[in-house]
């Protein structure tokens, strides 16, 4: 186990950081463990948590406040999903010799003006040459440095380029062992032709009501995006616990864009509960059918 110090972090504000990748990596024998043996995701969760209670207690005498502890467990549910994405993609690709890639963005940023990159990560993600007059991104690019929305939690491509295609499986591998590994990403940053993109996922533990709307809006950019460039890029929503509420508005909601088309165009193509790794596997595959 990691010292206290690398657990937590005293800011200059008196508060105590509570350090969710460090904790992870302390754990993640462990936790590899616990999945080998089909515990549920939930359960693993807790089990950090209480690793965490104990240890913040031991060392302040007093238990982590809410809110940074729900913030710690949405950062290892997205680590565990990453290794665990990456493993079913890996083996798809071996069984099939298919090209996927799942891989993290890391979170959207308002560029400073006249840089040559997009706020959006995930239009970062497009080579230059797909928004020459030619291209189809050609129809975004007067209005690119305009578009904000927030980087999916994962995007699923399945690569057509030779040269890209055989890294994929060492990233794979890097990504399973490694989920907060970005490498995927900067490789493909600047890469990807728009057909190769198939699908984007929001992942959460659950969905607060006041934060249900946010991975709306993401899909809703993606989908009028798409809609313009004539691509049927998918959204998915992927969470440990899905109320009723959040299956009908997920199930149900209307692409924005399609109010103004008069056309009933749906904003959510799949919700899928995540308890386990076989969870995913539908996910993937109703991906790469795109």
């Amino acid at each position: 186990m990691l010292s206290d110090t690398q657990w937590f972090t005293e800011t200059i504000h008196g508060k105590v950081r509570i350090n969710s990748i460090a904790i992870y990596r302390s754990l993640s024998s462990e936790i590899v463990i616990k999945l080998d043996n089909n515990l549920s995701v939930s359960e693993i969760l807790r089990w950090i948590r209480n690793e965490t209670i104990k240890a913040f207690t031991a060392k302040y005498l007093q238990t982590p406040q809410v809110g940074a502890l729900n913030n710690a467990t949405g950062r290892w549910n997205e680590l565990i999903a990453t290794s665990l994405l990456s493993e079913i993609v890996f083996d798809i690709n071996h069984d099939t010799e298919a090209c996927i890639a799942v891989f993290s963005l890391p979170n959207s940023r308002v560029q400073t003006e006249g840089s040559d990159e997009a706020s959006s990560k995930f239009l970062n993600l497009f080579s230059n040459n797909e928004f020459a007059t030619e291209y189809a991104l050609a129809k975004i690019k007067p209005f690119k440095d305009n578009i904000f929305l927030p980087s999916p939690d994962y995007i699923i491509a399945v690569l057509e380029n030779k040269e890209n295609s055989t890294f994929v499986q060492p990233f794979l591998e890097q990504q399973a062992r490694d989920p907060d590994s970005l490498e995927m990403y900067k490789f493909l940053k600047g890469k990807l032709r728009i057909e190769e993109v198939k699908a984007a996922i929001s992942l959460k533990t659950s969905n607060r009501p006041d934060r249900r709307y946010q991975p709306l809006f993401e899909a809703a950019m993606i989908k009028a995006m798409g809609h313009v460039l004539q691509q049927s890029w998918q959204y998915y929503m992927v969470a440990s616990e899905l109320t009723s509420a959040d299956r009908t508005i997920f199930n149900t909601a209307i692409a924005p864009h399609g109010i103004a088309l008069e056309q009933n165009f749906k904003l959510v193509d799949g919700t899928y509960p995540y308890t386990r790794k076989a969870d995913l596997v539908p996910l993937v595959a109703a991906a790469i059918k795109q």
